[in-house]
Protein backbone atom coordinates (compact mmCIF):
# COMPACT_ATOMS: atom_id res chain seq x y z
CA UNK A 1 0.00 0.00 0.00
CA UNK A 2 1.25 3.47 -0.86
CA UNK A 3 2.37 5.40 2.27
CA UNK A 4 -0.05 7.97 3.57
CA UNK A 5 2.44 10.34 5.18
CA UNK A 6 5.78 8.65 6.00
CA UNK A 7 8.31 6.40 4.33
CA UNK A 8 9.00 4.74 7.68
CA UNK A 9 6.38 1.95 7.94
CA UNK A 10 5.92 2.29 11.71
CA UNK A 11 5.28 6.04 11.58
CA UNK A 12 3.01 5.65 8.58
CA UNK A 13 0.96 2.87 10.16
CA UNK A 14 0.48 4.88 13.35
CA UNK A 15 -0.71 7.82 11.27
CA UNK A 16 -3.24 5.62 9.49
CA UNK A 17 -4.25 4.10 12.83
CA UNK A 18 -5.04 7.56 14.20
CA UNK A 19 -6.94 8.51 11.05
CA UNK A 20 -8.96 5.28 11.03
CA UNK A 21 -11.00 6.35 14.03
CA UNK A 22 -12.74 9.01 11.97
CA UNK A 23 -15.28 6.21 11.41
CA UNK A 24 -16.47 6.78 14.99
CA UNK A 25 -15.79 10.52 15.37
CA UNK A 26 -12.33 9.87 16.78
CA UNK A 27 -10.40 11.75 14.08
CA UNK A 28 -10.64 13.95 11.04
CA UNK A 29 -8.33 13.21 8.13
CA UNK A 30 -7.58 16.89 7.61
CA UNK A 31 -6.47 17.28 11.22
CA UNK A 32 -4.34 14.14 11.01
CA UNK A 33 -2.55 15.23 7.84
CA UNK A 34 -2.15 18.82 9.07
CA UNK A 35 -0.53 17.47 12.23
CA UNK A 36 2.13 15.38 10.52
CA UNK A 37 2.62 17.94 7.73
CA UNK A 38 3.37 20.70 10.22
CA UNK A 39 0.54 23.10 9.42
CA UNK A 40 1.44 25.44 12.27
CA UNK A 41 5.17 25.86 11.72
CA UNK A 42 5.49 24.61 8.15
CA UNK A 43 7.91 21.89 9.19
CA UNK A 44 6.39 18.44 9.08
CA UNK A 45 7.26 15.54 11.36
CA UNK A 46 10.28 13.67 10.02
CA UNK A 47 10.52 9.89 9.74
CA UNK A 48 11.75 8.50 13.05
CA UNK A 49 11.51 11.80 14.93
CA UNK A 50 9.90 10.73 18.20
CA UNK A 51 10.14 14.20 19.74
CA UNK A 52 8.66 15.92 16.70
CA UNK A 53 5.85 13.37 16.64
CA UNK A 54 4.97 14.07 20.28
CA UNK A 55 5.14 17.86 19.91
CA UNK A 56 2.94 17.87 16.80
CA UNK A 57 0.27 15.54 18.12
CA UNK A 58 0.23 17.13 21.57
CA UNK A 59 -0.36 20.53 20.00
CA UNK A 60 -3.26 19.22 17.93
CA UNK A 61 -4.75 17.40 20.91
CA UNK A 62 -4.53 20.50 23.11
CA UNK A 63 -6.14 22.65 20.44
CA UNK A 64 -9.02 20.24 19.84
CA UNK A 65 -9.55 19.79 23.59
CA UNK A 66 -9.77 23.56 23.87
CA UNK A 67 -12.42 23.59 21.17
CA UNK A 68 -14.36 21.02 23.18
CA UNK A 69 -14.22 23.18 26.30
CA UNK A 70 -15.48 26.22 24.39
CA UNK A 71 -18.30 24.24 22.79
CA UNK A 72 -19.36 22.77 26.11
CA UNK A 73 -19.36 26.19 27.77
CA UNK A 74 -21.62 27.45 24.99
CA UNK A 75 -24.00 24.53 25.41
CA UNK A 76 -23.06 22.83 22.14
CA UNK A 77 -22.86 19.29 23.51
CA UNK A 78 -22.67 17.45 20.18
CA UNK A 79 -19.74 19.55 19.02
CA UNK A 80 -18.05 19.12 22.39
CA UNK A 81 -18.54 15.34 22.31
CA UNK A 82 -16.95 14.97 18.90
CA UNK A 83 -14.00 17.20 19.81
CA UNK A 84 -13.43 15.29 23.06
CA UNK A 85 -13.33 11.97 21.24
CA UNK A 86 -10.85 13.32 18.70
CA UNK A 87 -8.70 14.89 21.41
CA UNK A 88 -8.56 11.59 23.31
CA UNK A 89 -7.30 9.78 20.22
CA UNK A 90 -4.77 12.52 19.47
CA UNK A 91 -3.39 12.47 23.03
CA UNK A 92 -3.07 8.68 22.76
CA UNK A 93 -1.19 9.12 19.50
CA UNK A 94 1.08 11.79 21.01
CA UNK A 95 2.03 9.46 23.86
CA UNK A 96 2.68 6.48 21.62
CA UNK A 97 6.41 6.79 20.92
CA UNK A 98 7.43 8.20 24.30
CA UNK A 99 9.65 6.04 26.48
CA UNK A 100 8.16 4.42 29.58
CA UNK A 101 10.14 6.75 31.85
CA UNK A 102 9.58 9.91 29.80
CA UNK A 103 8.06 12.50 32.18
CA UNK A 104 5.66 13.57 29.43
CA UNK A 105 4.13 10.13 29.07
CA UNK A 106 1.84 9.88 32.09
CA UNK A 107 0.41 13.42 31.82
CA UNK A 108 -0.34 12.86 28.14
CA UNK A 109 -1.95 9.50 28.84
CA UNK A 110 -4.01 11.09 31.60
CA UNK A 111 -5.26 13.72 29.18
CA UNK A 112 -6.35 10.96 26.80
CA UNK A 113 -8.37 9.36 29.58
CA UNK A 114 -9.77 12.66 30.85
CA UNK A 115 -11.05 13.79 27.47
CA UNK A 116 -12.53 10.37 26.72
CA UNK A 117 -14.31 10.25 30.07
CA UNK A 118 -15.60 13.77 29.60
CA UNK A 119 -17.28 12.56 26.39
CA UNK A 120 -19.11 9.67 28.07
CA UNK A 121 -22.12 11.66 29.37
CA UNK A 122 -22.53 13.12 25.89
CA UNK A 123 -22.77 9.80 24.03
CA UNK A 124 -26.03 8.48 22.62
CA UNK A 125 -25.69 5.46 24.88
CA UNK A 126 -25.36 4.48 28.50
CA UNK A 127 -21.68 4.47 29.44
CA UNK A 128 -20.02 4.20 32.81
CA UNK A 129 -16.61 3.60 34.27
CA UNK A 130 -16.18 0.24 36.01
CA UNK A 131 -13.56 -1.43 38.18
CA UNK A 132 -13.17 -5.20 37.78
CA UNK A 133 -11.83 -6.97 40.90
CA UNK A 134 -8.59 -8.73 40.00
CA UNK A 135 -6.09 -10.40 42.34
CA UNK A 136 -6.45 -7.86 45.14
CA UNK A 137 -6.52 -4.94 42.70
CA UNK A 138 -8.94 -3.71 40.10
CA UNK A 139 -8.82 -3.45 36.33
CA UNK A 140 -10.36 -0.23 34.96
CA UNK A 141 -12.79 -0.29 32.11
CA UNK A 142 -16.02 0.96 30.60
CA UNK A 143 -19.39 -0.69 30.25
CA UNK A 144 -21.39 0.57 27.29
CA UNK A 145 -25.05 -0.27 26.78
CA UNK A 146 -27.74 0.90 24.34
CA UNK A 147 -29.39 3.98 25.80
CA UNK A 148 -32.61 2.11 26.59
CA UNK A 149 -30.74 0.03 29.19
CA UNK A 150 -30.69 2.88 31.73
CA UNK A 151 -32.09 6.29 32.38
CA UNK A 152 -28.78 8.14 32.09
CA UNK A 153 -25.20 7.63 31.01
CA UNK A 154 -23.97 7.46 34.61
CA UNK A 155 -26.68 5.51 36.39
CA UNK A 156 -26.76 1.77 36.96
CA UNK A 157 -29.09 -0.26 34.70
CA UNK A 158 -32.46 -1.02 36.23
CA UNK A 159 -33.06 -4.61 37.44
CA UNK A 160 -35.86 -4.98 34.89
CA UNK A 161 -33.65 -4.07 31.93
CA UNK A 162 -33.39 -6.69 29.22
CA UNK A 163 -30.39 -9.01 29.30
CA UNK A 164 -28.43 -8.43 26.11
CA UNK A 165 -25.73 -10.29 24.21
CA UNK A 166 -22.43 -8.79 25.31
CA UNK A 167 -19.04 -8.25 23.74
CA UNK A 168 -15.89 -8.10 25.85
CA UNK A 169 -13.33 -6.01 23.95
CA UNK A 170 -9.79 -7.29 24.59
CA UNK A 171 -6.83 -5.11 23.65
CA UNK A 172 -3.33 -6.10 22.68
CA UNK A 173 0.35 -5.17 22.88
CA UNK A 174 -0.03 -1.38 23.10
CA UNK A 175 -3.70 -1.15 23.96
CA UNK A 176 -5.52 1.28 26.19
CA UNK A 177 -9.18 0.74 27.05
CA UNK A 178 -10.23 4.10 25.64
CA UNK A 179 -8.93 3.25 22.17
CA UNK A 180 -11.00 0.06 22.09
CA UNK A 181 -14.10 2.23 21.74
CA UNK A 182 -12.91 3.03 18.22
CA UNK A 183 -10.83 -0.02 17.32
CA UNK A 184 -13.50 -2.55 18.32
CA UNK A 185 -16.37 -0.50 16.93
CA UNK A 186 -18.33 0.02 20.13
CA UNK A 187 -20.82 2.40 18.42
CA UNK A 188 -21.51 -0.26 15.77
CA UNK A 189 -22.14 -2.85 18.48
CA UNK A 190 -24.47 -0.52 20.38
CA UNK A 191 -26.50 0.14 17.24
CA UNK A 192 -27.18 -3.58 17.00
CA UNK A 193 -28.22 -3.90 20.63
CA UNK A 194 -25.05 -5.31 22.19
CA UNK A 195 -23.56 -4.29 25.50
CA UNK A 196 -19.78 -3.88 25.39
CA UNK A 197 -17.17 -4.01 28.14
CA UNK A 198 -13.75 -2.55 27.25
CA UNK A 199 -11.01 -2.80 29.84
CA UNK A 200 -7.28 -2.62 30.56
CA UNK A 201 -5.53 -5.84 31.53
CA UNK A 202 -1.98 -6.58 32.72
CA UNK A 203 0.59 -5.07 30.36
CA UNK A 204 -1.92 -2.51 29.12
CA UNK A 205 -3.15 1.00 29.86
CA UNK A 206 -3.48 2.01 33.48
CA UNK A 207 -2.39 -1.30 35.09
CA UNK A 208 0.95 -1.07 33.28
CA UNK A 209 1.45 2.65 33.78
CA UNK A 210 0.31 3.02 37.39
CA UNK A 211 0.71 -0.41 38.95
CA UNK A 212 3.60 -1.84 36.95
CA UNK A 213 1.54 -4.90 36.01
CA UNK A 214 3.32 -6.49 33.08
CA UNK A 215 1.75 -8.87 30.57
CA UNK A 216 0.97 -12.51 31.31
CA UNK A 217 0.27 -15.33 28.84
CA UNK A 218 -2.52 -17.08 30.78
CA UNK A 219 -5.28 -14.62 29.97
CA UNK A 220 -7.97 -16.95 31.21
CA UNK A 221 -6.85 -15.64 34.61
CA UNK A 222 -7.68 -12.12 33.41
CA UNK A 223 -10.88 -12.76 31.47
CA UNK A 224 -12.27 -15.00 34.23
CA UNK A 225 -12.69 -12.11 36.70
CA UNK A 226 -14.16 -9.97 33.92
CA UNK A 227 -16.82 -12.60 33.25
CA UNK A 228 -17.42 -12.90 36.99
CA UNK A 229 -18.00 -9.15 37.11
CA UNK A 230 -20.40 -9.24 34.16
CA UNK A 231 -22.32 -12.05 35.83
CA UNK A 232 -23.62 -9.50 38.34
CA UNK A 233 -24.86 -7.13 35.63
CA UNK A 234 -28.61 -7.54 35.02
CA UNK A 235 -28.36 -6.32 31.42
CA UNK A 236 -25.75 -8.92 30.46
CA UNK A 237 -26.86 -12.26 29.05
CA UNK A 238 -24.41 -14.74 30.55
CA UNK A 239 -25.18 -17.26 27.82
CA UNK A 240 -24.39 -14.85 24.99
CA UNK A 241 -21.05 -13.31 25.88
CA UNK A 242 -18.35 -13.05 23.21
CA UNK A 243 -14.70 -12.04 23.28
CA UNK A 244 -13.39 -9.66 20.62
CA UNK A 245 -9.59 -9.60 20.75
CA UNK A 246 -7.86 -6.83 18.79
CA UNK A 247 -4.24 -7.08 17.61
CA UNK A 248 -2.37 -9.15 20.22
CA UNK A 249 -5.81 -9.53 21.74
CA UNK A 250 -6.13 -12.04 18.91
CA UNK A 251 -4.01 -14.23 21.17
CA UNK A 252 -5.46 -13.15 24.51
CA UNK A 253 -9.11 -13.73 23.60
CA UNK A 254 -8.71 -17.24 22.09
CA UNK A 255 -6.41 -18.20 24.96
CA UNK A 256 -9.15 -17.31 27.44
CA UNK A 257 -11.77 -19.12 25.36
CA UNK A 258 -9.66 -22.28 25.49
CA UNK A 259 -10.02 -22.45 29.28
CA UNK A 260 -13.37 -20.81 30.04
CA UNK A 261 -16.55 -22.37 28.70
CA UNK A 262 -18.56 -19.26 29.55
CA UNK A 263 -17.26 -17.74 26.31
CA UNK A 264 -20.03 -18.27 23.76
CA UNK A 265 -18.10 -16.94 20.76
CA UNK A 266 -14.65 -15.58 20.02
CA UNK A 267 -13.28 -13.18 17.41
CA UNK A 268 -9.55 -12.88 16.70
CA UNK A 269 -9.13 -9.42 15.17
CA UNK A 270 -6.48 -10.01 13.83
CA UNK A 271 -5.30 -13.55 14.20
CA UNK A 272 -2.37 -14.27 16.52
CA UNK A 273 -1.36 -17.91 16.59
CA UNK A 274 1.66 -16.91 18.63
CA UNK A 275 3.77 -13.83 19.26
CA UNK A 276 7.09 -15.62 18.73
CA UNK A 277 5.75 -17.39 15.65
CA UNK A 278 4.72 -14.04 14.15
CA UNK A 279 7.95 -12.24 15.08
CA UNK A 280 10.19 -14.91 13.57
CA UNK A 281 8.09 -15.95 10.57
CA UNK A 282 10.40 -16.37 7.58
CA UNK A 283 13.42 -15.69 9.81
CA UNK A 284 13.51 -18.94 11.74
CA UNK A 285 17.18 -19.65 11.07
CA UNK A 286 18.22 -16.18 12.28
CA UNK A 287 16.03 -16.55 15.37
CA UNK A 288 17.61 -19.92 16.12
CA UNK A 289 21.06 -18.42 15.83
CA UNK A 290 20.18 -15.53 18.13
CA UNK A 291 19.02 -17.97 20.78
CA UNK A 292 22.50 -19.46 20.90
CA UNK A 293 24.22 -16.11 21.45
CA UNK A 294 25.03 -14.95 25.01
CA UNK A 295 22.55 -12.52 26.53
CA UNK A 296 24.87 -9.49 26.67
CA UNK A 297 25.58 -9.87 22.96
CA UNK A 298 21.86 -10.08 22.17
CA UNK A 299 21.24 -6.91 24.16
CA UNK A 300 24.08 -5.10 22.39
CA UNK A 301 22.88 -6.10 18.91
CA UNK A 302 19.29 -5.19 19.74
CA UNK A 303 20.44 -1.80 21.01
CA UNK A 304 22.40 -1.15 17.82
CA UNK A 305 19.45 -2.11 15.62
CA UNK A 306 17.18 0.12 17.67
CA UNK A 307 19.46 3.09 17.02
CA UNK A 308 19.29 2.48 13.28
CA UNK A 309 15.60 1.65 12.89
CA UNK A 310 12.89 3.82 14.52
CA UNK A 311 10.34 1.01 14.34
CA UNK A 312 12.72 -1.49 15.92
CA UNK A 313 13.56 1.05 18.63
CA UNK A 314 9.93 1.48 19.60
CA UNK A 315 9.21 -2.25 19.42
CA UNK A 316 12.19 -3.17 21.61
CA UNK A 317 11.54 -0.48 24.19
CA UNK A 318 7.83 -1.23 24.38
CA UNK A 319 8.43 -4.99 24.54
CA UNK A 320 10.81 -4.60 27.48
CA UNK A 321 8.21 -2.43 29.23
CA UNK A 322 5.15 -4.59 28.51
CA UNK A 323 6.78 -7.95 29.23
CA UNK A 324 9.20 -6.81 31.91
CA UNK A 325 12.31 -8.42 30.38
CA UNK A 326 15.35 -7.23 28.44
CA UNK A 327 16.10 -8.12 24.82
CA UNK A 328 17.95 -11.27 25.84
CA UNK A 329 14.92 -12.55 27.72
CA UNK A 330 12.36 -11.77 25.06
CA UNK A 331 12.61 -14.97 23.03
CA UNK A 332 11.82 -17.21 25.99
CA UNK A 333 9.04 -14.90 27.13
CA UNK A 334 7.38 -14.50 23.74
CA UNK A 335 7.26 -18.26 23.23
CA UNK A 336 4.88 -18.47 26.17
CA UNK A 337 2.33 -16.47 24.17
CA UNK A 338 1.30 -19.22 21.78
CA UNK A 339 -1.95 -20.98 20.91
CA UNK A 340 -0.20 -23.90 19.23
CA UNK A 341 -0.77 -26.29 22.13
CA UNK A 342 -4.18 -24.99 23.26
CA UNK A 343 -6.10 -24.01 20.11
CA UNK A 344 -7.69 -27.45 19.91
CA UNK A 345 -9.34 -26.76 23.28
CA UNK A 346 -11.34 -23.85 21.86
CA UNK A 347 -14.78 -25.29 21.27
CA UNK A 348 -16.86 -22.15 20.90
CA UNK A 349 -17.49 -20.73 17.40
CA UNK A 350 -14.50 -18.62 16.40
CA UNK A 351 -14.08 -15.98 13.71
CA UNK A 352 -10.52 -15.31 12.58
CA UNK A 353 -9.75 -12.10 10.68
CA UNK A 354 -6.61 -11.49 8.63
CA UNK A 355 -5.22 -8.90 6.24
CA UNK A 356 -3.25 -10.00 3.22
CA UNK A 357 -0.71 -7.20 3.78
CA UNK A 358 -0.56 -7.37 7.58
CA UNK A 359 2.97 -6.33 8.56
CA UNK A 360 2.71 -7.82 12.06
CA UNK A 361 0.75 -11.07 11.66
CA UNK A 362 1.83 -13.06 8.58
CA UNK A 363 -1.17 -14.40 6.66
CA UNK A 364 -0.07 -18.08 6.58
CA UNK A 365 -0.34 -18.18 10.37
CA UNK A 366 -4.05 -17.37 10.12
CA UNK A 367 -4.65 -20.54 8.12
CA UNK A 368 -2.64 -22.53 10.64
CA UNK A 369 -4.67 -21.14 13.52
CA UNK A 370 -7.96 -22.06 11.86
CA UNK A 371 -6.69 -25.58 11.19
CA UNK A 372 -5.79 -25.99 14.85
CA UNK A 373 -9.05 -24.74 16.36
CA UNK A 374 -11.10 -27.41 18.06
CA UNK A 375 -14.55 -26.02 17.29
CA UNK A 376 -16.38 -24.35 14.44
CA UNK A 377 -14.12 -21.78 12.79
CA UNK A 378 -14.39 -19.23 10.01
CA UNK A 379 -11.60 -17.22 8.37
CA UNK A 380 -12.09 -13.87 6.64
CA UNK A 381 -9.10 -12.51 4.72
CA UNK A 382 -9.30 -8.82 3.79
CA UNK A 383 -7.68 -7.57 0.60
CA UNK A 384 -5.96 -4.41 -0.53
CA UNK A 385 -8.77 -3.84 -3.05
CA UNK A 386 -11.08 -3.54 -0.04
CA UNK A 387 -8.71 -1.09 1.62
CA UNK A 388 -8.60 -3.42 4.61
CA UNK A 389 -5.45 -5.48 4.07
CA UNK A 390 -3.52 -3.87 6.90
CA UNK A 391 -3.18 -4.93 10.53
CA UNK A 392 -6.58 -4.78 12.26
CA UNK A 393 -8.07 -3.52 8.99
CA UNK A 394 -7.45 0.10 9.96
CA UNK A 395 -8.01 1.19 6.37
CA UNK A 396 -11.65 0.08 6.43
CA UNK A 397 -13.03 -0.41 9.92
CA UNK A 398 -16.61 -0.15 8.66
CA UNK A 399 -16.11 -3.25 6.55
CA UNK A 400 -14.28 -5.17 9.27
CA UNK A 401 -16.81 -4.35 11.95
CA UNK A 402 -19.65 -5.22 9.61
CA UNK A 403 -18.12 -8.67 9.20
CA UNK A 404 -17.57 -9.05 12.95
CA UNK A 405 -21.02 -7.98 14.09
CA UNK A 406 -22.87 -9.74 11.27
CA UNK A 407 -21.13 -12.92 12.39
CA UNK A 408 -22.00 -12.27 16.02
CA UNK A 409 -25.62 -11.60 15.04
CA UNK A 410 -25.74 -15.03 13.45
CA UNK A 411 -23.78 -16.76 16.20
CA UNK A 412 -25.28 -15.19 19.34
CA UNK A 413 -28.59 -13.90 18.11
CA UNK A 414 -28.94 -10.19 17.56
CA UNK A 415 -29.78 -7.88 20.47
CA UNK A 416 -32.86 -5.71 20.37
Amino acid sequence: MRPLAFDDPTFDYQTRRAAAYATYRGAELGEVLATVDGAEDGEGVEDGDYVGWYVAWRATADRVAGEAESALAAGHEETARDALLRASNYYRTAEFFLGPDDPRRLPTYERSRETFRAALPLLDAAAREVEVPYEGRTLPGYLFEPASSSTSSTSSPSPSAEARPTVVAVGGFDAIAEELYFLCGVPAALERGYAVLAFDGPGQGAPLRYDGLTARPDWEAVVGPVLDFLGDEPTVDDDRTALLGASMGGYYAPRAAAFDDRVAACVAFDHCLGVWEAATFGKESVASLVEQVPGPVVNAVASLRARLDPGARWQLRNSEWVFGVDAAGLSATLKEYSLVDVADRIECPTLVLAGEDDHLMPLPLAYELVDRLGGEAELRVFTREEGAADHCQVGNLSLAHGVVYDWLDETLGRGS
